[in-house]
């Protein structure tokens, strides 16, 4: 069955914008097709097409079950800012990983531009990912914030994992399940510097390594959350 994102109005479940277009023109569905609706909250919506207008659907709820593909933790990515497509490649992987929020930063050896204009692409990349995988909650991208804004938000995680080329395999990576707020905190192409690093670990952060290889940042955004997300059984 089709999947796509709707909102509820007065008791029904209206698919518009994007997601209209999709239904309409590209798989010309019609009045008594059924379709699943996410309503970024925790269910799947069984629907049923009700009328075509001229800019969106109109649809009937015939049912509803738990979406088993949401989080099952709340974790959370601090991903400092990086060139080209490289951080939609992050979004759209976070998402399918089961990443709860993604919290984009600058540091001092970032060297991507930063464009407000960018938030709504990040969004429809999020939205698209969580279609291919099945989940009806879309992660929260948060505006642009530095490194002290991310040290200020600490206080919100039973654990914090920074990862560190330089650093040791942590024990805590052994006990993940235990923990229902985890942050992750990646670097960008140049990583950090040294202030940076001691700024972090000061503030409570554990570091810890992926191996002996230099990754790409992008390769250690996909690998720390997918190591988090397995082990904390999210």
């Amino acid at each position: 069955m089709r999947r796509f994102f709707g909102v509820e109005r007065d008791g029904k479940v209206i698919v518009e914008a994007d997601e209209f277009n999709h239904l309409k023109n590209v798989l010309r569905m019609g009045v008594g097709d059924e379709l699943l609706v996410s309503l970024n909250d925790e269910f799947d919506y069984t629907c049923e097409i009700e009328k075509i207008e001229k800019r969106y659907a109109i649809c009937k709820i015939n049912g509803k079950c738990e979406c088993e593909g949401n989080p099952r933790k709340n974790i959370v990515l601090f991903q400092a800012v990086t060139k080209g497509s490289k951080f939609e490649f992050i979004v759209q992987k976070a998402t399918e990983i089961g990443i709860s929020k993604i919290v984009p930063f600058l540091s001092e050896f970032v060297v991507a531009k930063v464009s407000e204009s960018k938030h709504d692409r990040l969004m429809a990349i999020a939205l698209n990912a969580c279609k291919q995988c099945e989940r009806t909650l879309v992660p929260e991208i948060a505006d642009v914030t530095n490194v002290d804004g991310v040290i200020s938000q600490f206080k919100d995680f039973d654990l914090v994992l920074f990862a560190n080329e330089r650093a040791v395999v942590s024990e805590k990576i052994k006990d993940l399940d235990k923990y229902q707020n985890i942050a992750i905190i990646v670097g960008s192409e140049g990583g950090f510097s040294q202030k940076e690093k001691e700024k972090i670990e000061g503030a409570g952060a554990t570091t810890i390594s992926l191996g002996k290889r230099i990754y790409r940042c992008e390769t250690a955004s996909v690998a720390m959350m997918s190591l988090v997300s397995i082990l904390s059984g999210n």
